[in-house]
């Protein structure tokens, strides 16, 4: 009993620690039964109302990515009439979530010259049969009539078959059809149309599930309820084309509804983790509603990042790339997997580049459960999605000393959920580069514990698992080699330099702490490279810089990306203004607080960006430093916008303002990369 009422508790937040007397006078909209009842219903409504506009969808068949999803169909190539899909004999393509009202088709093919004549092409969905026609030379385009009830009543899709003889040309061995490349459908509505019974069940699941989310995380139930909605009221929008009808939108929700109920589901596990520690709270604690925004926090990073990587259309490079390379090495095959790894194209030499597996050691026990790459690309995803989500939760610990903690660590946890840099990075792999900042920010934590007073006998281990978490911190990505000492002596000389006689002799302690340190990383990964680095590497470099004047730096190394000037770097990775805000709350912290070791981590920080930037003029670093650094400057703009909150209306619409913007801009960085795939200057 006692369990099940602290459960209870922890659903409906601390409006369950109130007075009973009070209970009575609430407001029915806070009850959460009600919400449970009304959240399903409304969430059948907006999608029923959306699926009453007419919408036009115009897709090209050989985009890649694509809504549209295929079978019997070959990749996308160049033919003369631009990028087309050949077919094979029986091909289908499916269009997601259109809707059970009548629509036309126009589809648009090319019939190969030396292809035998008079083949026929059959068109038809379900058992119907739409059309039948000779394949002629050239560009042909069909106009198709499509009667109401054709599609799916669960999901929606509308899937089109084609059927014609199969031909063969000279040094190709695939069996052809025809040349597929563009497709539009236009709804045309005739009296009331009911939503796919599917969609309406997802939709509703992905609104219950929030609203539980925001609740177990502590969200009061009106501002949960209005989340709630207004995610049911965006979802509405999608369908109804949302006043555009030329990038699908209905077909985006459609994608998204069953990604987001898989996803959402992980959440509400989260969520119940993160509120574990309050079941045993009977008194309010102080600023309880600064950790609910933490909260918040952790659930959006995890739910965006997630979201964003597991969409059908996100196309997995260097994420299938390393799930094979785990699955090499959890096969014996290190040696193999280490050898590729080491070259480093993009730094214009074929010479070994020192590489680490730490990261991968870390995630080897996935492929015991996981054994297929698909499987396993799915659960590194998860598992890299929680690490990064827990970053709000170590600023938490790093602003401990800083003024409003946790006030700060709650809105640098918010500002770092919409760094665009999150969504740039999408195509890379890069669980390398996420876990290695989270055991940089893990030892940055332990650091700072290790420099606090510690009661008697308590001093050697926490220096000694201080030194430990940054050497495997070193140990776990190649430009760690560098970035992590430089920082770390940057952070002591600041101690030094600016500080008071307890933190002059911090920082006098931190120059062999960090030495200890980059030994421990060096004998775990990098000194069987010592000779080769010595005598190839290193060299070969160098002898770069001076032919060439750089090294890394050509915009041919990565599909014609340049590199980013140093104010590129900052509009694109972070948009600006939380840079500008962190430097503003810098100096007010040198200005007043030079004894907490929040000034001084800002300060390396500081330092590390403008040694990497002046390096990056000859050795390209390929925005490795920014993502570095991303998480310092979300934490140090936190305290900037806890303090606008307070400054009144003002204030809070200045705030939200800033981050409703953030986000927009990390969302149109996310479409560009997944939607279209565009890559934006330097973004690699």
């Amino acid at each position: 009993m006692g369990r099940s009422s602290a459960l209870l508790q922890a659903v409906r937040g601390r409006e369950a620690t109130r007075p009973a007397g009070s209970s009575s006078h609430k407001r029915l909209i806070d009850q959460l039964w009600l919400a449970l009842l009304v959240v399903p219903f409304f969430a059948w409504l907006t999608l029923a109302a959306g699926y009453q506009f007419p919408v036009t969808v115009n897709e090209s068949l050989a985009a890649n990515p694509s809504p549209l999803s295929f079978r019997g169909v070959y990749p996308p190539e160049a033919g003369a009439f631009g990028f087309q899909r050949w077919t094979t004999e029986q091909a289908q393509i499916r269009v997601p979530g259109v809707g059970s009202a009548p629509f036309e088709v126009r589809l648009r093919f090319f019939g190969y010259p030396d292809a035998p004549p008079e083949r026929v092409v059959r068109l038809s969905s379900g058992a119907q049969v739409l059309a039948e026609m000779q394949v002629r030379n050239g560009m042909q385009e069909v106009w198709l009539l499509v009667p109401a009830g054709l599609s799916d009543p669960a999901s929606g899709d509308f899937v089109l078959n084609l059927e014609v003889p199969g031909f063969r040309v000279t040094d190709d061995p695939r069996l052809l059809g025809v040349s597929l490349d563009q497709l539009t459908l236009s709804s045309r509505q005739q009296g009331m149309v009911p939503p796919p019974s599917g969609m309406a069940l997802q939709l509703g699941l992905v609104a219950l599930l929030s609203l539980l989310a925001l609740r177990i995380s502590g969200v009061a139930t009106r501002i949960a309820l209005g989340l709630s909605g207004l995610l049911c009221v965006g979802a509405g929008l999608l369908v109804a084309g949302g006043g555009s009808t030329s990038i699908a939108l209905r077909l985006q929700a459609a994608l998204a509804l069953p990604v987001l109920v898989e996803v959402l589901t992980y959440t509400l596990v989260l969520a119940l983790t993160l509120r574990l520690p309050d079941l045993r709270q009977h008194r309010p604690m102080p600023n309880a509603q600064a950790l609910v925004l933490v909260r918040l926090a952790v659930l959006l990073i995890f739910v965006f990042r997630l979201t964003g990587m597991l969409h059908p259309q996100f196309i997995n490079i260097d994420h299938g790339l390393r799930a094979n390379q785990l699955l090499l090495i959890a096969d014996g095959q290190e040696a193999v997997v280490r050898e590729r790894l080491e070259q480093q194209y993009e730094w214009g030499t074929r010479e070994p580049v020192p590489y680490s597996l730490v990261t991968y050691y870390l995630l080897l026990p996935l492929t015991v459960v996981w054994s297929s790459p698909f499987e396993l690309i799915k659960a590194v995803k998860i598992v890299t999605a929680l690490l990064e989500a827990t970053f709000p939760l170590l600023f938490l610990a790093l602003m401990r000393q800083g003024p409003q903690p946790r006030w700060g660590a709650a809105w640098g946890g918010l500002i770092y959920a919409g760094l665009p840099v999150g969504y740039l990075f999408f195509h890379d792999g890069s669980f390398p580069t996420t876990i290695g900042i989270w055991l940089t920010l893990m030892a940055l934590v332990a650091l700072q514990w290790a420099l606090e007073p510690a009661p008697q006998g308590q001093t050697w281990l926490r220096w000694s698992s201080a030194i430990l978490l940054l050497g495997i911190a070193i140990a776990a990505y190649v430009t760690h080699l560098a970035f992590i000492p430089f920082l770390i002596v940057a952070i002591a000389g600041s101690l030094f330099f600016l500080g008071e006689s307890r933190t002059r002799r911090q920082g006098l302690i931190l120059l062999p702490a960090v030495g200890l340190a980059f030994l421990v990383g060096w004998v775990i990964v990098y000194r069987s490279y010592t000779l080769t680095l010595i005598q190839r590497t290193i060299p070969a470099y160098l002898g770069l810089i001076a032919s060439e004047g750089s090294v890394g730096r050509s915009s041919d190394t990565f599909f014609g990306t340049p590199i980013n000037s140093f104010p590129e770097h900052l509009v694109a990775h972070f948009r600006l203004w939380p840079v500008m805000l962190a430097g503003l709350v810098l100096i007010v912290l040198v200005w007043n607080w030079r004894n907490r070791f929040i000034t001084h981590l800002g300060l390396g920080y500081a330092a590390l960006l403008i040694a990497t930037s002046v390096a990056e003029q000859w050795f390209g670093l390929w925005n490795k430093h920014m993502v570095f650094i991303a998480p310092l400057v979300a934490l140090l703009s936190g305290p900037g916008c806890a303090w606008l909150w307070q400054r009144g209306r003002a204030g809070k619409l200045t705030v939200s303002l800033l981050l409703i913007w953030l986000f927009w801009q990390s969302l149109t960085a996310w479409g560009n990369r997944v939607l279209w795939y565009l890559l934006p200057p330097g973004a690699l």
